[in-house]
């Protein structure tokens, strides 16, 4: 089994970063973006600051993003590459970011998730996080269904 690290992203983590987003996207099923991804213009605009990323043989196959508010709580989004989903990389992401939140001094860590999402909300919850509420046909896909989100949160 190849090993994997996890850091935090570099400036030459943006294609690999856009390109991991463009795939996940192109499932329709695990975030709310959806094809088509303007690669190159997304690169562009990653904010990298908060951004976790897990590596393995040089290539990136995770990332989770941290965005601090204003009022003290981290809003966070994951992504793991289909081919390394159940291996580690989504544990190993989530515990980074709860560190990462600690030593900047958030007191909460907070997402949104698909009801069919079943293994991420295992995972979430193996870490602590709560069920806060669930949004109701929060997000409108390109097919013109409206999806749900369950909200779910982890005091720090």
């Amino acid at each position: 089994m190849t090993e994997f690290g996890i850091r935090a992203a570099v400036d030459g983590d943006r294609k690999s970063l856009a390109l991991l987003f463009a795939a996940v996207a192109e499932e329709r099923d695990g975030i709310a973006a959806e094809p088509p991804i303007d690669v190159e213009a997304l690169a562009g605009r990653w904010q990298l600051d908060g951004t976790l990323v897990a590596v393995a043989a040089g290539e990136l196959v995770g990332e989770l993003r941290v965005e601090p508010t204003y009022f003290g709580y981290g809003e966070i989004g994951m992504m793991v590459a289909a081919g390394w989903r159940g291996r580690g990389v989504g544990t190993a992401l989530v515990a980074a970011a709860i560190d990462w939140a600690r030593e900047r001094g958030l007191h909460k860590l907070s997402l949104g998730v698909f009801p069919h999402n079943e293994a991420a909300i295992a995972l979430y919850r193996k870490f602590g996080f709560a069920d806060e509420g669930r949004r109701i046909e929060h997000i409108r896909r390109a097919n013109g269904e409206q999806w749900d989100l369950v909200e779910m949160g982890l005091l720090l």
